[in-house]
């Protein structure tokens, strides 16, 4: 294909000018650079050998190729200023469909390079993939041309598809990175190097190729080993963003994977059931009571009564799903009438006191609402929650749970008991199933 002689370059960014270069190398002549800020304009125009403008009105109208380089923000209000043109109009952007030029022109299409490029337009794997999509076949043939003067590696796909492998990504790429910010600054705290964690990033990277990302998952998380885990957010407890990112990552590892006991390295996983799915199934919820709702530790007052402290996030969350038509059991083996009066007040009805057998009172509550065990949400702490909790469609439990609860747990709170665990396990029932509102409800303050 005769390579055309007047290429528009919209933008002088890290993509801009890493392709814009490219083509420059391949013996494409650019011929113009456009923009706002006049001094990345001069700077690329210079590397590229083309002239350059701020303004994008006194682009060549009769360009052969505008390849529009810029954020998603800046492409939708650039192509709405930019009226009809003759030329084949391309984006490199992962999220746009390639239809934002449709009525500027018949030729258009994407041009998206999968792979991160830093300032410079420097990339250090040249054999990386661009994906490319056309509106006919004529620019489909153009773009490819462009591609293949870029990479070897180039796929056709469609807007669709690149929109889902754009969010992938930003998983693989943006978030990872994020999480080496993070990881260099906590060593930072100690006066340690991060290049102590090159070997291991360096090892981890391999894996994730081969054998594959599930199957190479280790740490804590995917051990479910809640002894380092709590330690680690105790450890940052200096900031409550930093922690609550780990208690989420955590969340999501263990709720997608579990690791063979006997393999330290997890590398022999079995699959879990969607934690997501779970949560869409639960129609009902149950707790006990000391460990759930309160802390582990209990007081006396001088009358010998115990006395509970309860968090009241827990109380808005269950007033919520009690209003939302959620029928909610509590199972416990106290038998403290302030305890009924409490979750009364809260809207519970069926509040199961002097528990000896849980099992027969949880079948009993069954019964009542004519609910399958796995249609309910079952959160305990203890042995005598056990049996309940082995026949619950979805057993959890707070994160200061002892070990054997633990272990048939399909979540773990990353809250302790008395702290909002059941606040965190209904907030992710009812948001799955979005009930997660409080705007045609009233609540009692408690």
């Amino acid at each position: 294909m005769q390579k055309p002689e007047r290429i528009a370059i919209i933008g002088a960014g890290n993509v801009a000018t890493f392709i814009a270069s490219a083509l420059y190398r391949a013996g494409y002549i650019i011929d113009q650079v456009f923009s706002r800020r006049k001094e990345n304009a001069i700077k690329l125009a210079g590397n590229v050998g083309s002239a350059w403008t701020t303004d994008i009105s006194l682009i060549d109208p009769e360009a052969d190729i505008w390849i529009f380089a810029l954020t998603d923000d800046a492409i939708l209000k650039t192509v709405g200023d930019l009226g009809r043109k003759k030329g084949l109009l391309v984006h490199t952007a992962g999220s746009l469909p390639m239809d934002i030029f449709s009525g500027h022109s018949d030729n258009f299409g994407v041009l998206y390079p999968l792979q991160s490029i830093t300032a410079k337009g420097v990339v250090r794997n040249k054999d990386f993939p661009v994906c490319i999509e056309g509106n006919n076949d004529s620019s489909l043939a153009g773009i490819r041309a462009l591609a293949s003067e870029i990479t070897g590696n180039v796929h056709e796909i469609s807007t669709d598809e690149r929109v889902w492998l754009h969010l992938a990504a930003v998983f693989a790429c943006n978030f990872t990175n994020h999480m080496y910010v993070l990881a260099h600054e906590t060593l930072k705290k100690v006066g340690l190097s991060f290049d102590l964690l090159h070997p291991l990033i360096n090892e981890t990277a391999g894996r994730c190729l081969e054998p594959g990302p599930l199957q190479s998952q280790t740490g804590p998380a995917v051990r479910n080993d809640q002894i380092i885990i709590n330690k680690h957010l105790d450890l940052l407890s200096f900031s409550p963003e930093w922690r609550e990112i780990y208690a989420e990552l955590t969340r999501s590892i263990t709720s997608m994977s579990v690791s063979d006991p006997g393999n330290i390295y997890g590398n022999n996983l079995k699959e879990m059931g969607n934690f997501k799915e779970d949560l869409n199934k639960v129609k009902a919820f149950a707790f006990d009571v000391d460990g759930v709702f309160s802390e582990s530790s209990l007081l006396l007052n001088p009358d010998g009564e115990l006395l509970r402290s309860m968090n009241i996030k827990d109380g808005f969350a269950i007033q919520l799903a009690v209003k939302k038509g959620y029928p909610i059991a509590i199972i416990t083996g106290g038998n403290s009438d302030s305890v009924r009066k409490r979750f009364n007040m809260l809207g519970i009805k069926d509040v199961y006191l002097k528990s000896s057998r849980k099992l027969d009172d949880f079948k009993d509550f069954c019964s009542k609402y004519n609910l399958d065990p796995s249609d309910i949400l079952y959160m305990g702490d203890d042995l005598p929650d056990h049996p309940v909790m082995e026949l619950a469609g979805l057993p959890t439990c707070p994160r200061d749970a002892v070990p054997e609860i633990k272990k048939i747990s399909k979540y773990v709170s990353d809250r302790p008991g008395g702290t909002g665990c059941v606040r965190d396990v209904v907030e992710q029932v009812l948001r799955a199933q979005g009930k997660w509102t409080d705007s045609d409800v009233t609540f009692v303050r408690l």
